[in-house]
């Protein structure tokens, strides 16, 4: 059986392209998602963590699980309400209900994995958690600099306060990935929830498309973005995804979100 965290890289790959060639991302990178728009956003991805935190605590004392749960390192809910209530109000908990088709079926995966095969809930916990970590500085720094933040505010949710060296943590986790122990169906089971995932978070962004200005991406335009290597992309852009699924916000927002989610 081949090693969980190269099998996941490779076996999310394309879809992972496809979440980076999203509008939302585009236009994040351009600096042209308005901040009523990223406080919006920023109430899926509350959903989201929501639902995922609260499952990985349900399961915390599954062996795999275990493996990868972070909680003081990696949750992210309370810095995401902090954020929330600078773009949004206090009263931004108001806008957690009606729940969105998108928002809803990522939380009933999260839930469905939750009850019937808790080792899937790592394939989630990898798709967000690294894509944020991963992208989490430079996003933040998109976000203050088209948006003229306050220094440290409206950033929280980038910001991994106990972790000291990000590539250290980063390599541990995928040591702790390799630690898994399941069969070859569930081994095979956590790369497609993956998969999955990464289509979660494009579905949650195509919910934002309609609030997006100007033209959609032409041909031309998506075989250039690519075409461009994500570690370039990240550094001439100075990435959700979202998370993610995870090396920069692309998979956050791709996720985390964060999200090159198959780093």
């Amino acid at each position: 059986m081949a090693l969980l965290s190269v099998d996941l890289k490779e076996g999310t790959k394309t879809v992972h392209a496809e979440a980076e060639r999203s509008k939302f991302v585009k236009y994040f990178f351009k600096g042209e998602i308005t901040p009523a728009t990223y406080g919006r956003f920023l109430i899926s991805l509350y959903q989201v963590y929501s639902a995922l935190e609260k499952a990985l605590e349900e399961n915390k004392d599954n062996a795999n699980v275990q493996l990868l749960y972070f909680p003081k390192e990696l949750a992210r809910k309370e810095a995401l309400e902090e954020d929330l209530e600078f773009f949004n109000g206090p009263e931004w908990r108001e806008m957690l209900t009606p729940v969105s088709p998108a928002q809803q079926a990522y939380i009933d995966a999260i839930e469905r994995c939750s009850k019937t095969k808790p080792e899937l809930l790592i394939a989630h916990s990898y798709v967000r958690y690294l894509g944020d970590l991963s992208g989490g500085q430079i996003l933040a720094k998109k976000l203050q600099k088209y948006n003229d933040l306050p220094e440290g505010k409206g950033v929280a949710f980038y910001s991994f306060d106990q972790i000291e060296n990000a590539t250290a943590f980063k390599d541990m986790y995928r040591i702790r990935l390799n630690q898994v122990e399941v069969d070859e169906e569930t081994h095979q089971a956590i790369v497609q929830e993956s998969c999955q995932a990464f289509i979660r978070n494009i579905d949650i962004f195509q919910e934002f498309d309609h609030e997006l200005e100007g033209l959609p991406l032409t041909k031309k335009e998506q075989e250039a973005l690519a075409a461009v290597p994500i570690e370039t992309a990240a550094a001439e852009s100075t990435g959700f995804l979202a998370s993610l699924a995870p090396s920069n916000l692309i998979n956050s927002l791709a996720v985390a979100v964060g999200l090159k989610s198959n780093a």
